[in-house]
């Protein structure tokens, strides 16, 4: 587009450790021109998570890593602003893997699908980025089709004041269980005591988990929903109950370390408590979109699920909200306002 720049970040070089502002490059071109058949969007939103580190690293599920050079992969939302294509329409709000970038194309399809969005009756839009979006359907289809609570049933959360995590917590409240979640800081473990209604909290940075679980769950645990990995995954283990289940959802303690993964040491709790643990890949759980956001969608509007997002202003802040996600320092989904209009 005449006189118009994107402003785009690049990955300058892949992290020997800690991830860094330093390993991306701000760059600016021209805006393209949409062709017949394409959209051009304005990205309004980009929701930051932490596996976004395995993107220059192993490259996670689907093994392929970002090369240097090359845009930043990245997920939200934005705004068609020029269209000429038959089933969008200037003003349409659409949801896609834009990348980390102000302006982007695509056909519907190519380089990247885009689906259009619409905010459920009184629930704002950016909830299609989280609690309505894959990080509720991770939490609901995660707990209760993988779980299998039970009222009664003692559950640990870990990043339990995080996207996924807070929706697990409330979920399992709302089951009648007894709830305990691990966080890291004072102002979370609070919000989850205070504003979710959890039983326990417990501050994994100034605590001894290990005796801080034994404490607060004197005869074990029935679920482990694992959002973290490493060492308190082999605390949850120490501590399961006969026929629990262990959920494995997320690895944040891990992905800095992406490639050399802690193994646990405790595993073999399994067998001794005949216990399971499982994995899952939420994107193959499609079919149970639906009813995971009708039952989310009727729990807003009940005033029975909160959330709480973290965001940050302008493309200049996209790494530097990557690094706060991966060190813990947000509180509630990451998202950063691309456009000023957000």
């Amino acid at each position: 587009m005449a006189n118009m720049k994107n402003a785009k970040w690049v990955v300058k070089s892949h992290p020997e450790a800690d991830l860094s502002e330093d390993n991306f490059d701000l760059i600016y071109d021209e805006v393209p021109e949409p062709d017949a058949g394409q959209v051009l969007i304005k990205t309004k939103t980009l929701v930051i998570t932490p596996p976004l580190r395995m993107a220059v690293g192993s490259g996670g599920i689907t093994g392929s890593v970002v090369p240097v050079g090359d845009m930043m992969r990245g997920t939200g939302q934005g705004e068609i602003i020029v269209s000429n294509h038959p089933d969008f329409s200037v003003g349409d709000v659409v949801s896609g893997a834009f990348g980390w970038q102000e302006y982007s194309i695509s056909d519907g399809k190519k380089p990247f699908p885009i689906e259009k969005i619409e905010a459920r009756a009184g629930q704002p839009l950016n909830t299609t980025m989280h609690i309505m979006g894959a990080s509720g359907a991770t939490a609901y289809i995660g707990f209760y089709d993988l779980a299998k609570p039970k009222p009664g049933d003692i559950v640990l959360v870990s990043a339990a004041a995080g996207t996924v995590g807070s929706i697990v917590c409330q979920l399992a409240k709302h089951s009648g269980c007894k709830v305990i979640g691990i966080a890291g800081n004072q102002v979370k473990c609070d919000f989850l005591v205070n504003e979710l209604g959890i039983d326990g909290a417990i501050n994994y940075k100034n605590s001894d988990v290990a005796e801080e679980l034994k404490a607060l769950c004197p005869k074990g645990i029935d679920i482990y929903f694992d959002n973290v990995g490493g060492e308190i995954l082999d605390h949850a283990l120490d501590i399961i109950r006969p026929r629990a289940r262990v959920i494995l959802c997320g690895a944040t303690s891990q992905y800095e370390a992406d490639g050399s993964w802690y193994g646990p040491k405790n595993y073999f709790n399994l067998v001794y408590r005949e216990a399971i643990m499982q994995g899952f890949y939420i994107f193959n759980y499609r079919d149970r979109f639906p009813d995971a956001y009708r039952r989310l969608s009727d729990l807003i509007n009940q005033g029975a699920l909160k959330y709480n997002e973290d965001i940050l202003d302008g493309i200049e802040s996209v790494p530097s909200a990557l690094v706060q996600v991966l060190s813990g320092e947000n509180f509630g989904t990451q998202l950063v306002n691309v456009s000023q209009e957000s």
